[in-house]
């Protein structure tokens, strides 16, 4: 993980744009009342996601293991909260949330991992409260890959499985699609998007 504190300014040229992650930020802002925190789990530069909830009115915190992203974070959406933290490990010191977000952080997890923060996250949102997943489309647990030049290990599941995932975890699936997003001088990469919200 302590290569993203040296890559967070080239991540953010690259995956900051992403209309098909916003959009599903943006959805998140109207569902979720201003009075409902929001934790972001794996935030990164803060860009777009906390940076979209602050401008609609919303308590945000972020939660990131790097700090180099979580230094750019700061600087960016000073209206936010950020903690460093390996989100793996969080109790519920943080509280309850309306929405929980994380985007392409989850993949960084092995297949047993995603199980038990997927079930952390449940425990962290409020009855009827909203997460939104972004996931790269990839049938693969703890693939070596290599990203930005560094070498990580990366997990992910097809459409199918990953809805089935958040359904056990005791999610209610309200939408999930794969795109293709093609970052800023990279080649086309295949995504999945979910909005899953918590029985109330």
């Amino acid at each position: 993980m302590e290569a993203f504190d040296q890559l967070a300014e080239l991540y953010q040229g690259e995956h900051s744009h992403n209309p098909f992650q916003a959009a599903l930020v943006e959805k998140v802002a109207a569902l979720v009342p201003v009075t409902s925190p929001i934790l972001d789990l794996g935030c990164g530069t803060g860009v777009p996601t906390a940076r979209i909830l602050t401008g609609s009115g919303h308590r945000v915190v972020g939660v990131d293991i790097s700090e180099g992203m979580l230094k750019l974070a700061r600087e960016q959406v000073p209206a936010a909260e950020f903690v460093r933290a390996d989100f793996r490990e969080l109790n519920g010191d943080l509280g309850t949330f309306g929405a929980v977000t994380a985007f392409f952080s989850l993949l960084m997890l092995s297949r047993a991992e995603i199980k038990q923060t997927l079930t952390k996250i449940a425990d962290h949102l409020e009855p009827g409260g909203w997460f939104a997943l972004g996931m790269v489309d990839l049938d693969a647990d703890s693939l070596p890959v290599e990203f930005l030049g560094v070498p990580v290990f990366v997990t992910g599941y097809p459409q199918d499985q990953l809805a089935e995932r958040l359904t056990e975890a005791g999610f209610r699936v309200e939408s999930i699609e794969t795109v293709l997003f093609t970052p800023t001088g990279t080649p086309p990469e295949s995504q999945i998007f979910a909005l899953a919200q918590l029985p109330a």
